[in-house]
């Protein structure tokens, strides 16, 4: 998990920590993968005294058709009716010279 911290921060840590201890709990593992299809940027924080910009939301579709979590059986923990592709909308924090994912606005099922 501490691998975590290197990609998220703030609200986005505890609530992906939360996930993990959850799927350690049940002996879950993910498989496949997920795939960014688009991402685009809604708004952009005013630049520091050194000209950085360290605070933007974007928003992204994200396609989880190609992923999903199992038990330690092998068989398919993803709930019926999860939508194979979202719109998501996340704030990026630059911490520390890394961008990092702080706060999920909203997910929403879209078709990419």
């Amino acid at each position: 998990m501490t691998a975590l911290s290197r990609y998220a921060s703030g609200v986005m840590l505890k609530a992906e920590t939360i996930e993990a201890e959850k799927f350690r709990g049940y002996k879950w593992r993910s498989v496949g993968h997920l795939q960014v299809v688009w991402i685009k940027p809604l708004t952009i924080g005013k630049p520091d005294a050194q000209g950085q910009i360290n605070d933007l939301i974007l928003s992204a579709c994200v396609d989880s058709s190609k992923a999903g979590a199992v038990d330690s059986k092998g068989k398919s923990v993803r709930l019926p009716g999860t939508p194979a592709q979202t719109v998501d909308e996340m704030r990026m924090r630059r911490i520390q010279g890394a961008w990092k994912a702080d706060y999920a606005q909203s997910r929403k099922p879209a078709t990419c």
